[in-house]
């Protein structure tokens, strides 16, 4: 109930005082008025939700970390859906309208706020297989696709597989770990007792999905399955929140299914310290732990990080905004790649937040370890705490 009202509270207010015939006509309005205003002609973007965000009066305009780096009121959710609207019905064409498509790190932190329960992510992401689907992708974007088309990874490899090519457990990298943290890939490796690892690991296909290049994200994703259906695998685990989204819910939803259970590298150790096969000695040591977007707010993983740091002997302080309510380290959605000077800022804001806590910080994605070293912060994986603890038995 508290998190109804906190959702459609406005519209109930403004609404309460207003008389039967009022209530009546926006009541029509609303099921009936928006259908002169749709394209005729098909599309991959949701022009519905497209409309409703964009005529919104801005709920979650304060939470939207984009539009505090930017300070520009058409970076907020519902200045970008005014933007789609128009791009979509060709009253725009300009490319600085089509690069605001890609000003979004797909945090939803404005769907904790939203009246219609909108991602400005899932929205965008339609507008942007509109504009793949027209060949008026950005540039970044289609060399982000080329690189993955010719390399199958986002970045060189820097891990290379270990341990045997079929197993009950099966461990996926991630671009993030195998290119640029083998130190998560070695932890994982040393905590778990015996695993699998695909002879040659392709991205999981995130950003292909994200930018909207649906006809290449699902050839990456029907290659993952088979080759995940190769290992023979029951568990598979990933230490990227976004990897185990895209195979736990999204692969699915485009037809795709993985024949194993689908972990985060926090819920299968967690099970494993819970069976007794894990077993740490404190550290006694002080940490912030920042919540990773897609790993809160979409997995609803919180509590199994936070549980795995305090069975490591880690007293955690928590940040102002945390859990669900966490700030985005910047790079989510690609945008690192696409407007990296504005991730770069919204990565400074979320460390300044963090550091109020503590200098330490702890997380349990790739990405937003990248993100955070890449600003100076002293950063670690969860794993890696894990990993200390382990040794010191």
């Amino acid at each position: 109930m508290t998190s109804m009202r906190k959702k459609y509270g406005w519209v109930m207010d403004a609404m309460s005082n207003a008389g039967m015939a009022t209530k009546a006509a926006a009541l029509k309005q609303f099921l009936r008025g928006k259908k002169r205003y749709l394209p005729k002609q098909d599309t991959s973007a949701d022009l519905d939700s497209v409309i409703k965000c964009a005529l919104c009066p801005n709920m979650c305009k304060f939470d939207c970390p984009v539009l505090a780096a930017a300070q520009n009121d058409a970076t907020s959710p519902s200045g970008k859906a005014r933007v789609a609207y128009f791009l979509e019905t060709d009253r725009l064409s300009s490319s600085d309208a089509i690069e605001l498509m890609y000003a979004c790190c797909n945090c939803d932190a404005c769907q904790e706020w939203c009246p219609f329960d909108f991602s400005a992510g899932d929205i965008l992401r339609g507008v942007r297989a509109d504009l793949a689907g027209q060949q008026r992708a950005p540039s970044a974007a289609n060399e982000l696709r080329r690189r993955l088309q010719e390399q199958h990874v986002l970045h060189e490899r820097q891990v290379q597989p270990a341990g045997a090519a079929q197993g009950d457990v099966l461990y996926f990298m991630g671009c993030e770990v195998a290119g640029r943290h083998p130190d998560i890939a070695g932890a994982m490796q040393e905590l778990l007792d015996s695993w699998a690892m695909l002879p040659e690991e392709w991205c999981c296909g995130a950003p292909l999905y994200t930018l909207g290049f649906d006809d290449t994200f699902k050839e990456f994703a029907r290659h993952n399955a088979d080759a995940i259906r190769q290992s023979s695998c029951s568990t598979l685990v990933c230490s990227c929140p976004t990897c185990t989204h895209m195979f736990r819910d999204v692969y699915p939803s485009i037809g795709v299914d993985i024949e194993a259970e689908v972990q985060h590298s926090t819920e299968h150790l967690l099970q494993r310290a819970n069976e007794g096969t894990l077993p740490l000695t404190p550290l006694d040591r002080t940490a912030v732990y920042h919540d990773p977007c897609t790993l809160a707010r979409t997995l609803d993983i919180t509590e199994a990080p936070r549980e795995l740091l305090r069975r490591a002997g880690v007293t955690i302080r928590e940040a102002y905004y945390a859990g669900t309510d966490t700030g985005c380290c910047g790079r989510g959605g690609s945008l690192g790649t696409m407007q990296p000077d504005l991730a770069a800022a919204i990565t400074r804001r979320r460390i300044q937040e963090l550091h109020r806590a503590s200098e330490t910080v702890v997380t349990a994605c790739p990405t937003c370890k990248s993100a955070f070293t890449a600003e100076g912060a002293d950063v670690q994986d969860v794993t890696e705490i894990l990993r200390e603890a382990r040794e010191r038995i």
